[in-house]
C-alpha cells in the first residue's frame, strides 16, 4: 500500500466520522495578547461567543471552547489566553493550554496562530 493510499483511507474514515457526528473538527486560536484570537473566533462561528474586549492583561483568561455545528459537522473551536502578556508568564499559559487540551480533545485539525497586521514588518 503507498503512502497516497493510506493518506486517502485516513481522510476517507475522517470524513465518514465527521457527517457521522462522531467526531468533531478541533481548531485552537493561539497567539499574542490583544490580536484579535476572539474576534477571529466569532467571525469564523458567525455569532458572538467568545468574549471580545480590550485590556492591559487580556480579555481571555482561560482556555475555553466553542462548540457548533455546521451541516452535521461538529466544530470545537478552542480560545487561547494571550501569549507574551505582561501578567502572566507564557510557560504557564502554555503549560495551562496543554493540559486542557490533552484533557478535552484527542487531537487538533487546525492550528491558527494569529497576528498584528498593522505594522511594517512581522
Amino acid at each position: 500500500m503507498t503512502a497516497s493510499t493510506v493518506k486517502e483511507q485516513q481522510l476517507y474514515f475522517l470524513f465518514r466520522s465527521l457527517k457521522s457526528g462522531s467526531e468533531s473538527i478541533n481548531i485552537l486560536v493561539t497567539g499574542k495578547t490583544g490580536v484579535g484570537k476572539s474576534s477571529l473566533i466569532n467571525a469564523i462561528i458567525g455569532e458572538i461567543l467568545a468574549k471580545e474586549g480590550k485590556s492591559l492583561g487580556g480579555v481571555t483568561r482561560e482556555i475555553t471552547c466553542h462548540e457548533r455545528t455546521v451541516n452535521n459537522v461538529k466544530f470545537e473551536i478552542w480560545d487561547s489566553p494571550g501569549l507574551q502578556d505582561i501578567t502572566e508568564d507564557d510557560g504557564e499559559i502554555t503549560k495551562r493550554i496543554t493540559q486542557t487540551l490533552r484533557q478535552h480533545c484527542s487531537h487538533l485539525h487546525l492550528f491558527l496562530y494569529c497576528i498584528r497586521m498593522d505594522r511594517d514588518r512581522v
